[in-house]
């Protein structure tokens, strides 16, 4: 659990946590927080168990025309090895405010998209590796 948090605390999803920067352990940037996962154990409230980050978990975010666009044409441009977004478990996250830091290195495939359109887009286009 992040130190200015307390297991228990109640606290603005949409305010604390999400479209904030994930910086890991060393600094390196690892995304934003694009979504949050939850669980419920028995009757009681549910509990947020792990930050959702890259491409992938931005597109059930949006709505309409616009998600329904944002999943078909990701669909096509991901590496075909990450579908699913970064998932980050809460027990990883040192501090949340202002900028959501983790107690570990970088999750594995955080950023595979934009690694990709770096290597297979941007860099083909003329002055790019300056």
């Amino acid at each position: 659990m992040p130190e200015n948090q307390e297991r228990g605390t109640t606290f603005r999803i949409g305010f604390t946590v999400l479209d904030r920067q994930i910086v890991d352990r060393d600094g390196g940037h690892v995304g934003k927080a694009d979504d949050v996962e939850f669980s419920r154990e028995g009757e009681g409230p549910p509990t947020m168990t792990a930050l959702l980050t890259d491409t992938a978990a931005l597109g059930p975010r949006l709505s309409g025309r616009l998600g329904k666009l944002w999943r078909t044409v990701l669909s096509r441009l991901r590496p075909f090895d990450h579908d699913e977004p970064v998932r980050i478990p809460v027990g990883d996250v040192e501090v949340f405010s202002p900028t959501t830091r983790l107690s570990t290195p970088a999750p594995e495939g955080s950023r595979a998209a934009e690694r990709w359109l770096g290597r297979n887009v941007i860099s083909r286009i003329p002055g790019a590796r300056r």
